[in-house]
Order: C-alpha cells, then sequence, then structure tokens
C-alpha cells in the first residue's frame, strides 16, 4: 500500500530536506509539495492524500488553522506536523493530527512519526480517517457534543448538531438555533474547536461560524464573495469574507 503524501512547508529548503528524507519509506510517494495552504487545499480535495506534513507557522493561514479546515473534508488526510518552536506543540494536539516534528528534522523523529502513522492505518479494525480522528478527538468529540447556555439562572445544554450558526456582536458571542438565539460566556475562537470537531461548521468571517449543513441558499455578492442564506427560521443571511471565499469554494464545490 503506498501513502499518498503532500508536503506543505513555506520554506522550500525544508520541503526539499523532508522529500528526501521520506524517499528510504518504499511505500511513500510523495505526490506534490506546496509553499501555502490556500494553494495546496484544491489539489487536497482532488488527490485525497492519506498523509500530510504540515508546518504550523505560515503566513496567512498557519498550519493549526488549515488542520482545522481540513477536518471538514469528508475525508481529511492524516496531518503530521512540523515547526521550530516547541510551544506549539500543546496547540497541535487540538487538532486532528497524528505526530509533531520539530525543526530540524531528525531521521530517529521522523521514523517515530511515520511509524505512528502506519500503526494506525494498519489496526485490525482500521483507521477511520473521520473529521473526529486523531489521538484525543474520540473523546473530545464524547464531550464536546454538546454546550451550556446560562439563561435565567439555569445552565440549558444545547447540542452541537442543532446549532445553526454562531456570531460575535459588540464583543458578545451569540449561538443560534432553528428559532432562538441565546448568548455564551466564552469566546468565538473556543466554539470554533468544539463545533470543528464535528466537520461540518466553518469559519465564514472572523465573526461568524456556520452550519454547513444548515444552508439554505448561497448568494453571489460583490467583489465575488458570497451571502449564506442560512435555514433557521429568520433565514439569517451570513457573510463570507473576502479571504474566506476561495476555501468556501472549495469545500462546496463551487
Amino acid at each position: 500500500m503506498f501513502l499518498k503524501t503532500m508536503i506543505i512547508d513555506d520554506e522550500p529548503a525544508i520541503c526539499s530536506e523532508l522529500e528526501y528524507l521520506l524517499k528510504k519509506y518504499i511505500d511513500i510517494d510523495v505526490i506534490s509539495i506546496h509553499y501555502n495552504p490556500i494553494d495546496a487545499l484544491p489539489h487536497i480535495v482532488n488527490s485525497e492524500p492519506d498523509l500530510l506534513f504540515l508546518d504550523i507557522q505560515m503566513p496567512g493561514m498557519s498550519g493549526l488553522e488549515f488542520a482545522q479546515k481540513l477536518s471538514q473534508l469528508s475525508r481529511p488526510p492524516l496531518i503530521v506536523f512540523s515547526t521550530a518552536f516547541h510551544e506549539h506543540a500543546l496547540e497541535a494536539f487540538s487538532t486532528p493530527a497524528v505526530g509533531y516534528l520539530t525543526k530540524p528534522i531528525l531521521e530517529s523523529q521522523l521514523d517515530d512519526a511515520i511509524k505512528k502513522v502506519k500503526t494506525l492505518l494498519h489496526k485490525p479494525d482500521g483507521y477511520e480517517r473521520t473529521p473526529t480522528s486523531g489521538d484525543h478527538a474520540g473523546l473530545g468529540a464524547i464531550l464536546d457534543e454538546q454546550v451550556c447556555i446560562r439563561k435565567n439562572n439555569k445552565i440549558i445544554p444545547v447540542p452541537v448538531s442543532s446549532i445553526y450558526f454562531a456570531f460575535v456582536r459588540e464583543r458578545d458571542l451569540f449561538i443560534a438555533t432553528k428559532d432562538t438565539v441565546e448568548k455564551w460566556d466564552r469566546s468565538l475562537n473556543e466554539l470554533e474547536v468544539i463545533l470543528n470537531r464535528s466537520g461540518h461548521f466553518f469559519r465564514s468571517h472572523r465573526n461568524y461560524i456556520l452550519n454547513l449543513r444548515q444552508i439554505k441558499e448561497i448568494i453571489p455578492w460583490f467583489n465575488n464573495t458570497y451571502l449564506i442564506k442560512m435555514n433557521d427560521n429568520s433565514q439569517t443571511e451570513i457573510p463570507v469574507s473576502r479571504g474566506k471565499t476561495k476555501l468556501f469554494r472549495s469545500m462546496m464545490n463551487l
């Protein structure tokens, strides 16, 4: 079994070094190298690689952000992060990643990561490549199936599946279901981590996250962007920012 593999790193020298190190593994096929995540995304969607070596610190979109976006794909690749900064290790564990390398990459370190990937892929029960895959994601999916909202001195659980969208207004975060809008006391970034584990939410704008399964219409808008009309009772319209348009098109096959 050959593992279709991609490398994404904004440093060409690192890409070349990693490609060279991977040549000793006869069952790993490096199908492409990319220097930024946005350019790589269409190739990931079309080629469906098995394994992705992903740098964490890149201009435009970090590897951590990109990994969360990839978790929304129907068949996300296994991800091994690489970075020169050890402090990113804990952040990496909140994503659907299976390995972590620090630069300069040592052969022994790479061996360990490859062994882990192969072990996961060759488990007797198989490795299910779903948006909830990863070391901690199984537990996270159980714990985060709902968020709790305080209302009238009561704590009300809201299932993630019933959330249509969330938005920030005047620094307050609100969570919308089909017919209600309630304030939540945490941040949009914290909510995004929880919702991304389900695999069908998208951060369309710095102030909005929407449920891709609850889109009613996609409306072309100014500057090649879109307005998204949701399926809630109010048919709320949510913007897609220019910086998110390319990713949205790829995800929706536009």
